[in-house]
């Protein structure tokens, strides 16, 4: 008799036990369906371009052509973004411009062939690769990298 009460007891404790483990498993999986990556579309809107000088920043460039807005908001929509990351550099930007509310820094390399670019506020980072960096310097600044 106490055989057939342990074994009862011990059935319905693992029934328990597997019923509450599998409930959580199915809360779990509704949480990561319904999860969504975070991405910031930015806006297709004219923006001013700010150089740095010996008094500060001054606005030198507006960029309204459709296709350049495009193709800055594409370059930076698609950069591979260095996230969660603190990046500390040894002079202020020598560009700044804003995307929406975002405002992004950008730095000209040491060997002046690509552009380092930081999304401020966000702790984001990149050095984008020659290409771009040509061709988001030349929106930019009207000039050759």
């Amino acid at each position: 008799m106490k055989w057939i009460v342990t074994f009862t007891f011990f059935s319905v404790l693992c029934f328990a036990l597997v019923g509450c483990n599998q409930e959580e498993t199915i809360k779990a999986s509704k949480e990561i369906q319904t999860e969504k990556p975070q991405t910031v579309h930015l806006e297709n809107k004219p923006f001013s371009v700010e150089v740095r000088q010996s008094e500060g920043y001054k606005i030198t460039k507006e960029v309204v052509k459709s296709n350049e807005i495009e193709t800055v908001v594409e370059i930076i929509e698609n950069a591979k973004w260095e996230e969660n990351i603190k990046v500390e550099m040894a002079l202020p930007p020598e560009y700044r411009f804003s995307l929406g509310s975002i405002n992004y820094a950008i730095w000209v390399t040491p060997n002046k062939e690509r552009l380092e670019i930081i999304a401020e506020g966000q702790a984001k980072y990149i050095k984008l690769p020659i290409k771009d960096s040509e061709i988001l310097y030349k929106i930019i600044t009207g000039k050759e990298l």
